[in-house]
């Protein structure tokens, strides 16, 4: 049961008494004593008290809450929706700097909480050190300072540090440029809340259910972006809408500063001394309940981001897939600190063990699938997503301090979220070679739920039984492999075996501590031993870094070795004598890449430009008369296209690589230097929108040779690359074609699309009359894009 409070408050005439039910409700009544003092006993949610000596008092008592919510909940609810339409739209003016990786987000996103973190640890400094009225004079100054920050805009550009360091370059430039405005807005909820709390009338009596408000703000933010904001406004346009939104709310701001300047009771309208009182006489959070406080913060923001990253890097690099995950950590924290909907503690703990024992194997797996499967796989994901930060939020509603030290909660809450967001986005890039930090954020979850027994000890069978639990599953998995059994095939030996281990780890649900070392000892053998089972085992190289994984491996079949970023297939190269060094998978002499190397032969000292290394494999294309310049911006791809695959060791002189964004390093080239740019960097990964708008489109022509060409590469899984290159080539007035290559009897030959466009039909030369090129046609649906417009979710491929 959570703990309970009594508060007792003497005077002269008459005397109360508070105390709280287990859900944080509070009931008064008057002792008729007339004694003096004050005592309280505190270990869980908050009350205050109203003197209910007369029916007036009453009646104002009742009435006044009301008139303050109305003032204050629209404006926590405009500073949060203001916050989460800040978050996509810097997210997607940051995109084009580092070559639309899905990382960017990531980043961003840690930019937000250590933003947070800022705005949380400001709003309890002034809650520490000033009173109320010079509270609220400091932020009524930093309120008018942010506006010299606004509109956003962002004058630098990437450079080498960019390339080399991207996350502490991308941090700097979002911290120097929006700083400010973004610590300010997110003062706002901790600030009016902690206002709230102190005013007269009653109106202080729950705090912690406009926290549900502002959460709601966030997420009706979130969910707006893509489906109404981005498809109709453009980016620097969104920028003016929302310096508006700023000043709107600097406005509301303003009236519930004035309502609390006149209104503050006299315990708190003085500096410092009051709260001083007020803790002393409470006593302080022990350190024991802050760490807490930070455990259960951290895991599920690190999980958020865990799980986006997974997504993107597993399952598929969908634009804006990645505010589900976010969606649904705020939708968490709506149900735990709600007051009409709640989420109960006990009840989530005994629904947890299920869905976690149910869906875990599928955190242990790093496989791709087939497009129609991966919203299944989804689901997944987002249930556990679900299911942890339920867990881990509830647990800090239940823990949750006395109105006079939330400031000081939200101050650990925003602490353990910048820490998990600094873990995801940072450190395991750099420590892990896989997202191994999602298993490892899963299995911490099962030690937040809440206890039958809290007074229940450690002993040594919650040690003993996992383990034991664990030899279990190794010698389950040795049996599988000598009996040769292949768990994508034979479903029924596979689901029997894992009924009887999920079975067993069930039976330990009673004991918090016992259960949650056999999920983390399940959790880590399945992700250790499952890759045995689908070959993954076969990797001889692989790489993490800002940009993604990388992996090289050896398939022993064809012989070949292969280049994947994530699920990704992104070049091969066989290994046989004879057939080292020539170019297969979508760059193969009988498909669309070799239609265009043939036509262009007969032409003399040429010039290629190609955007996105994979392999090299392009450079199996060079010929004394004809030169090849690769632009990458991820350097590790360049270190496993040297050391791993022989084209460019082969291309010699021949081939240049440039480390950049593509778009970028095309821009500093002369005019008129090249014979083809080829775009290659939209195959099943985030498309990076800069590269194919209104604007690049007529930078490149200025790049090309009178009789020069563009070719993009459009295979994608996910989105409708074809159509959005087809829009933007025929609303800049090319001559296109299109060729769909479907054929894949050849061996090392993959299945490719592709679109060429120049500026007359006598550039495309030979590929005019080949039947294999069709005309582009304009898409009816899609728009063209350009810098400051793009509307990802219009070419989503649903099905």
């Amino acid at each position: 049961m959570p703990p309970q409070w009594s508060l007792v408050f003497t005077s002269k005439k008459h005397r109360f008494k508070l105390k709280t039910d287990k859900l944080g409700d509070c009931t008064a009544r008057n002792t008729g004593k007339q004694t003096q003092g004050l005592t309280m006993t505190s270990s869980g949610p908050t009350c205050e008290s109203r003197d209910v000596n007369t029916d007036a008092q009453t009646s104002t008592a009742t009435a006044e809450p009301r008139r303050i919510i109305i003032l204050f909940g629209p404006t926590l609810f405009l500073s949060a929706f203001l916050l989460f339409w800040f978050e996509p739209m810097l997210g997607k003016m940051m995109l084009p700097f580092l070559g639309g990786a899905a990382s960017v987000w990531i980043t961003c996103l840690l930019f937000f909480q250590l933003m947070l973190l800022a705005g949380y640890g400001y709003a309890h400094v002034l809650e520490r050190y000033a009173g109320v009225r010079r509270q609220i004079v400091v932020h009524t100054v930093l309120l008018v300072i942010a506006f010299l920050f606004l509109p956003v805009h962002f004058l630098a550009q990437p450079d080498a540090r960019a390339s080399a360091h991207p996350s502490a370059w991308l941090l700097w430039q979002l911290i120097k440029t929006v700083g400010l405005p973004f610590t300010v807005v997110s003062t706002t909820a901790p600030l009016l809340q902690n206002w709230l709390s102190k005013m007269r009338g009653g109106a202080g009596r729950d705090p912690y259910s406009l926290y549900a408000i502002s959460n709601a703000g966030s997420l009706i933010a979130l969910v707006a972006y893509p489906l109404f904001i981005e498809p109709r406004i453009g980016v620097r346009t969104q920028t003016w809408y929302w310096l508006a939104g700023y000043g709107a709310l600097t406005l509301m701001v303003f009236a519930a500063s004035w309502r609390v300047w006149n209104s503050a009771g006299a315990l708190y309208a003085n500096a410092g001394r009051s709260q001083t009182t007020i803790t002393e006489v409470a006593g302080a959070p022990n350190w024991r309940l802050r760490l807490f406080w930070l455990a259960a913060a951290l895991v599920p923001s690190a999980l958020m981001l865990a799980v986006t990253n997974h997504i993107l890097l597993n399952l598929a690099s969908v634009p804006f897939l990645w505010i589900i995950p976010l969606a649904v950590y705020l939708v968490t924290f709506m149900v735990a600190f709600g007051r009409r909907i709640h989420g109960s503690p006990a009840l989530l703990s005994r629904i947890a063990p299920i869905i976690l024992l149910l869906l875990f194997p599928f955190v242990t797996m790093s496989r791709g699938v087939e497009a129609r499967y991966m919203w299944y796989l989804l689901a997944v994901h987002i249930v556990i997503l679900l299911t942890g930060a339920l867990l881990c939020h509830t647990a800090l509603a239940a823990r949750r301090p006395p109105p006079w030290h939330l400031t000081e909660f939200y101050f650990w809450l925003a602490l353990g979220g910048a820490v998990g967001g600094a873990f995801t986005a940072v450190i395991a890039p750099f420590v892990f070679q896989s997202v191994v930090e999602y298993p490892l954020l899963v299995a911490t979850i099962a030690f937040f739920r809440s206890d039958r027994d809290p007074h229940t000890k450690i002993n040594g069978a919650d040690l003993i039984l996992p383990a034991a639990l664990g030899f279990v599953v190794v010698g389950a998995s040795t049996l599988m492999r000598w009996a040769s059994v292949d768990i994508t095939t034979d479903l029924r030996t596979t689901i029997a075996i894992d009924a009887v281990i999920i079975l067993i780890a069930y039976l330990f649900r009673h004991r918090t501590f016992r259960f949650g070392v056999a999920m983390a000892i399940l959790v880590m053998t399945y992700r250790s031993l499952l890759p045995q089972f689908y070959g993954s085992s076969e990797f001889v190289f692989t790489a993490r870094n800002f940009f993604g994984i990388k992996g090289v491996k050896f398939d022993i079949a064809n012989n070949s070795r292969r280049l994947l970023h994530g699920d990704t297939l992104h070049g091969l190269e066989s290994l046989d004598s004879d057939l080292v060094g020539q170019p297969f998978s979508y760059y193969h002499e009988t498909g669309p890449v070799g239609d265009v190397m043939k036509m262009l032969g007969e032409r003399n000292d040429q010039h290629i430009g190609v955007v996105g290394l994979g392999t090299g494999s392009m450079a199996g294309w060079t010929a004394p008369h004809r030169r090849i310049t690769f632009f990458d911006i991820d350097p590790q791809v360049y270190e496993i296209a040297r050391n791993f695959f022989t084209f460019l060791p082969h291309c010699g002189k021949n081939c240049d690589v440039e480390i950049g964004d593509g778009r970028l390093s095309i821009e500093r080239a002369r005019d008129g230097e090249f014979d083809l740019l080829m775009l290659d960097a939209f195959n099943s990964d985030s498309i990076p929108a800069h590269l194919v708008s209104r604007e690049a489109i007529r930078m490149y022509l200025t790049k090309l040779k009178p009789h020069g060409m563009l070719m993009f590469h459009v295979s994608n899984r996910y989105m409708d690359v074809e159509g959005l290159v087809s829009a933007v080539v025929t609303d800049a007035g090319l001559e296109s074609l299109v060729r769909h290559d479907y054929e894949q009897q050849v061996p090392l030959k993959a299945r490719s699309h592709y679109v060429v466009a120049a500026r007359s039909a006598e550039a495309l030369g030979s590929l005019e009359h080949d039947e294999n090129w069709v005309k582009v046609n304009k898409p009816d649906r899609i728009r063209a894009w350009t810098d400051d417009y793009s509307n990802m979710l219009q070419i989503l491929r649903w099905q």
